[in-house]
């Protein structure tokens, strides 16, 4: 889908086709953004699967290029679904950029993440071979995420501060809360202020508080969402190009709207807990979901008690390295 707009007669528009792949977990589907202009670029590449580097091929292909022709990948985060393709891009000669603390993270010991795992994973209420599970899970995608990225083949830029690619200036914005160390790329496009968003600002709905997975800073994930909503409020954006969803334009609107999601959220949580308490996460997220059947869903519960806890409206007690959360009693 091309989505360009003219901006004078002295020069052609910047031409940007979307590329959507389809997922296997919600929301079925993702996106990646074909920038033509000054240099052929793509922000994220989709999935690891076999259709999307069908999807990449036959869409550069309908446009008379071929992979050899990209000349920059520049990736948002890195989850499975946007960093998918990038051995593809490279192996045919793509230049690969990511934000720096995504490189360093992927070079963490996996002993250190499993403890992660295992501290956090008991603290909500797992136990024995299903926190065993969580750290197979977390080390098999630190390994899958190291090879699809390859840190040390890969271009580092900073937060905050500008920086060229293929010829375009780009600023990346801190997002964090759906993954730590997400960034939103802001542009110049046509004569518009674009930002491409990856997960963190999605228009019809809240991508998940995953924040770090099931490990060592979990219960920060929705006060981390806030933190990357406050980082974008103000900003001059006219169109947003998300990782899921449509492209759309009412930004504030969705800033707005992901803030309710996320107080819409805390407030479940502490219904849940007021309604089992004390209860540990896992029978927290039972409560308030209904059907427990995404980890998603139980990051979204450790965020929420992260911030019902800095707002003092709920305690825990530490069971042998289990908590159990109940309602703050009101000071006497």
């Amino acid at each position: 889908m091309d989505d360009s707009t003219e901006r004078g007669p002295e020069a052609a528009p910047t031409r940007v086709t979307r590329l959507d792949f389809d997922i296997e977990w919600p929301p079925k589907h993702a996106a990646a953004y074909l920038l033509e202009e000054p240099a052929l670029t793509l922000i994220d590449t989709g999935d690891p699967e076999a259709p999307a580097e069908a999807t990449i091929r036959e869409e550069l292909a309908a446009k008379g290029y071929d992979p050899a022709d990209v000349e920059a990948v520049v990736v948002t985060h890195p989850h499975s679904d946007h960093i998918g393709q990038v051995p593809l891009l490279r192996e045919a000669g793509a230049t690969v950029y990511a934000p720096r603390p995504v490189l360093e993270q992927l070079e963490r010991e996996p002993d250190d993440l499993a403890a992660g795992v295992r501290q956090i994973g008991r603290s909500a209420g797992y136990h024995g071979e299903a926190i065993e599970r969580e750290v197979e899970r977390a080390r098999s995608s630190l390994e899958r995420n190291r090879r699809l990225l390859a840190p040390e083949e890969t271009v580092p830029f900073e937060f905050g501060e500008p920086f060229v690619v293929a010829g375009r200036e780009f600023e990346a914005v801190h997002t964090p809360g759906h993954q730590i160390h997400h960034a939103s790329l802001a542009t110049e496009l046509n004569g518009e202020r674009a930002l491409f968003s990856g997960d963190a600002l999605i228009e019809p709905f809240r991508p998940g508080a995953i924040h770090v997975g099931l490990d060592f800073g979990a219960y920060e994930a929705v006060d981390a969402f806030h933190a990357a909503m406050d980082r974008l409020e103000g900003r001059t954006v006219d169109r947003v190009f998300p990782g899921h969803g449509p492209i759309f334009t009412e930004y504030e609107r969705a800033i707005d709207t992901t803030r309710s999601s996320l107080e819409e959220l805390t407030g479940e949580t502490f219904e849940a807990v007021a309604a089992v308490g004390p209860a540990t996460p896992v029978e927290i997220t039972r409560n308030r979901t209904g059907e427990f059947r995404h980890p998603a869903q139980l990051l979204d519960t450790l965020g929420a008690l992260g911030t019902l806890e800095t707002r003092d409206r709920i305690e825990y007690e530490d069971r042998d390295g289990v908590r159990y959360y109940s309602v703050r009693k009101a000071s006497p």
